[in-house]
């Protein structure tokens, strides 16, 4: 029987979240170990799933630590999904962040993920357009 954790970690292992972009179609041409190693450490909180010492799942929430925050990067992987572990990481994320003084969570999910976040007490935001810098 494999043995799940849920947990808060400031690192984890980089070739696993590497992994999990891959498996989510995330991953960017170009990237490196380094740019992984980046997103743990610069997030304000990374939660990760692992299994067995192995990491399955991972969210990462972005803040200043004082205001606002964004969830991101919210990833089980493939083989393991609809079995409530998302569920479980976001509600991980939101519980530190207001442990943290901070109220004001956001999130960009992928299409089709509004009903996973509506659960969890998220809603769209009327009158506002979420945009990105075409580069």
């Amino acid at each position: 029987m494999p043995n799940f954790e849920l947990k808060i970690v400031s690192d984890a292992p980089v070739e696993d979240v590497i992994e999990l972009y891959k498996d989510a179609g995330w991953w960017e041409e170009g990237w490196s170990r380094d740019a992984a190693k980046a997103m743990i450490s610069g997030s304000f909180r990374f939660a990760g799933l692992f299994r067995d010492g192995q990491l399955v799942g991972m969210g990462r929430a972005l803040s200043d630590g004082v205001s606002d925050a964004y969830i991101q990067d919210v990833v089980i992987r493939s083989d393991l999904r609809e079995q409530g572990w998302g569920l479980h990481l976001v509600q991980l994320l939101i519980t530190e962040l207001k442990s943290a003084g901070i109220d004001w969570i956001g999130l960009i999910g992928v299409p089709g993920s509004e009903n996973f976040y509506r659960k969890l007490g998220f809603s769209v935001m009327k009158g506002f357009v979420p945009m990105k810098l075409q580069c």
